[in-house]
């Protein structure tokens, strides 16, 4: 049994891996910044209670009956404790933002582009019916 305690950008975590009968990983919310007593305490009387709980699947489908490699699941992991975490609602608001503002932004050079587009055909029509007046 592995516990590792990390901080994912708002708040302390801890990351319990068992490999007894399979492998299995328990993440445990601190909030705050916790001291050797607040970990022992949670050791001594809150991970018991979550070892015998039964384990709950994380698989979408029932067709994926294949058991995970552990140093694959590790990988999966540290993955997503590798990601940005986005913790309260107003950033989550401001990325919505600028999702819509770069969506904005974008139909709008599309726009000019074709604009440009079409004035430097239009130019091109013009120059041919010069020539073919021939003036």
């Amino acid at each position: 049994m592995k516990l590792t305690i990390y901080f994912d950008g708002s708040f302390w975590c801890g990351l319990i891996e068992t490999d007894e009968t399979c492998y299995q990983a328990i993440r445990h919310v601190f909030g705050p910044e916790p001291k050797g007593n607040e970990v022992f305490d949670f050791v001594c009387q809150q991970l018991p209670k979550l070892l015998n709980q039964p384990a709950v699947s994380t698989t979408k489908s029932s067709k994926q009956t294949k058991k995970l490699n552990p140093k694959r699941m590790q990988r999966l992991i540290n993955r997503e404790k590798r990601q940005p975490v986005l913790s309260t609602k107003s950033q989550l608001a401001m990325q919505e933002m600028r999702e819509e503002l770069k969506s904005a932004r974008r139909l709008k050079t599309k726009a000019q582009k074709e604009q440009l587009a079409q004035e430097r055909f239009q130019q091109r029509q013009e120059k041919k019916r010069q020539k073919k007046r021939g003036h």
